[in-house]
């Protein structure tokens, strides 16, 4: 499981880092897409936008909760954050 200290905060690093993570742990984007049978670039645009679910697949696959991954994207009960204009 990486250190959650370790965990880049600028989300352009963290994207690359995350990518990182998943290929040492022998999977990836597109692996996660394939076992959930969606198009990659639903993951892809989870890692830049997030989306509740594949936020939580990516994260598991970590080892971590998608509150530690993307702490901007959730609050303190891991609840999603909905940036919602008003």
């Amino acid at each position: 499981m990486p250190d959650i200290d370790q965990i880049p905060a600028d989300p352009e690093i963290r994207r690359q880092w995350i990518k990182y993570q998943l290929k040492i742990r022998g999977a990836s984007l597109a692996s996660i897409a394939r076992e959930h049978q969606v198009d990659r670039n639903i993951l892809s645009t989870a890692l830049k936008r997030g989306s509740p679910r594949w936020d939580y697949e990516i994260a598991k696959v970590l080892g971590l909760t998608p509150q530690k991954l993307w702490p901007e994207r959730y609050d303190q009960n891991g609840l999603p954050i909905w940036n919602r204009q008003k």
